[in-house]
């Protein structure tokens, strides 16, 4: 039996995926050899609505009902909003400390909340995750990214 709550998130996800492809079409699709504006929407939002059905088959295939309560146990709230949080002080100081400080500093507490073992495996995690993204997007790919105050 579907429980309610996958039949109605599959349902709007499938609202959802009907709007974002009529909304594309109005844009005008295009094709493959030839994409148009609307040719990233429709085409997600066919994945979207392929995924909403997916959704509700596995749900209506299930035989047992999941508790709600039983969902919710175990779940550490507090790393939950200390992750919210840093990615809000993130998108705050970005621009002023640029990408380099802010997102070793972003790195550094989210590999420390779930890294407990040693200092020093979370610290390189954030240095070799700073570098890479750094070389990627900004040497290779030529994506400008924030410089901050420093200049950096």
């Amino acid at each position: 039996m579907m429980t309610g709550r996958d039949q109605l998130s599959s349902f709007f996800w499938l609202a959802i995926s009907i709007f974002a492809c009529v909304e594309s079409v109005r844009a005008h699709v295009g094709s493959f050899a030839s994409p148009g504006p609307g040719f990233l929407p429709f085409w997600s939002g066919i994945a979207l609505g392929g995924l909403a059905m997916a959704l509700a088959v596995t749900s209506f295939l299930k035989k047992e009902k999941e508790k709600v309560t039983e969902q919710w146990i175990g779940i550490q709230w507090g790393k939950v909003i200390g992750v919210v949080a840093s990615l809000l002080i993130y998108s705050i100081f970005l621009s002023t400390f640029g990408y380099l400080i802010a997102t070793l500093a972003l790195m550094l507490f989210l590999f420390s909340l779930t890294w407990r073992p040693r200092m020093w495996s979370w610290l390189g995690s954030a240095l070799l995750t700073v570098l890479l993204t750094y070389l990627i997007f900004y040497l290779w790919l030529n994506v400008p990214l924030p410089k901050g105050k420093l200049g950096f």
